[in-house]
């Protein structure tokens, strides 16, 4: 059970609609080091209530782009592998109700169940993001809301979606800023209290997707992160975030608490 040293530094982070404000993030710097990410599309049982990923292929494509901007700061690229598909109703919504949070617990449980259903990456250094209705830690949210529940400096994330979300910007980059926060914490970063960090706690106010230095060499000398040969970052993406594009409502806010 690769979890169990770990299972004590979990974290979570919620973003909920409102109106919507882009992402804010630093220069990239020249990408030396690729983090890989399994996800793992979860169903229940008989393969009803599938979770959402991140909708479209250009859907898709976008978020991962914004995902790719916010760690190129750190000069980081983000890959994602084909998705795996997994039908567990334990995994996909717990055994609550929709009133009740689930336990925290429940991301230890559904990693190693993972791993032993072999819908997880072979790879340890691959991060398993398991595509969840529920997360761990979390009731049931809206189709307006991402959350998530990560271990911190190790592997495995439990991550909702809703399915409002990728269907226009400002809720593409809710799920990429989320979806980059639980990464940061299987990279090692905690959450702290800074002004427009990617890593601020739900809640924080002046929301943002920065990194400091620290952070930095941290993520960067994670296991997960690999060395590969500096290419430039040719994301189109950063653009995104100096344009107004079109109207949009939803905001992000972020409620967090940790064990």
């Amino acid at each position: 059970m690769r979890w169990n040293a770990i299972f004590a530094a979990l974290l979570l982070l919620t973003f909920v609609s409102s109106s919507h404000a882009a992402l804010v993030i630093d220069p990239a710097l020249p990408i030396t080091r690729r983090v890989s990410v399994q996800p793992i599309i979860v169903s229940n049982d008989n393969g009803t209530n599938t979770s959402a990923y991140f909708g479209s292929a250009s859907q898709q494509e976008s978020i991962i782009g914004l995902i790719d901007s916010i760690w190129a700061q750190a000069g980081i690229d983000i890959e994602f592998f084909t998705p795996n598909f997994w039908n567990n109703t334990f995994a996909n919504v717990g055994n609550g109700t929709s009133t009740t949070s689930r336990p925290t617990n429940d991301l230890g449980t559904i990693v190693n169940n993972g791993d032993t259903a072999g819908v997880g990456n072979a790879d340890p250094n691959v991060i398993d993001m398991y595509f969840v209705e529920i997360a761990a830690g979390f009731s049931d949210t809206s189709e307006n809301t991402a959350n998530g529940l990560a271990f911190v400096g190790g592997n495995g994330i439990t991550q909702h979606v809703g399915d409002n979300l990728p269907g226009f910007l400002g809720g593409r980059e809710v799920v990429a800023s989320v979806v980059a926060h639980e990464i940061g914490h299987n990279l090692g970063l905690p959450h702290i209290t800074s002004v427009e960090n990617l890593m601020q706690s739900g809640g924080s106010p002046n929301q943002g997707e920065r990194l400091l230095a620290s952070q930095i060499t941290t993520a960067r000398n994670s296991r997960f992160a690999r060395t590969v040969t500096a290419v430039p970052e040719t994301s189109s993406f950063a653009a995104l975030f100096a344009i107004a594009g079109g109207i949009v409502v939803i905001r992000r806010r972020r409620n967090s608490s940790g064990l």
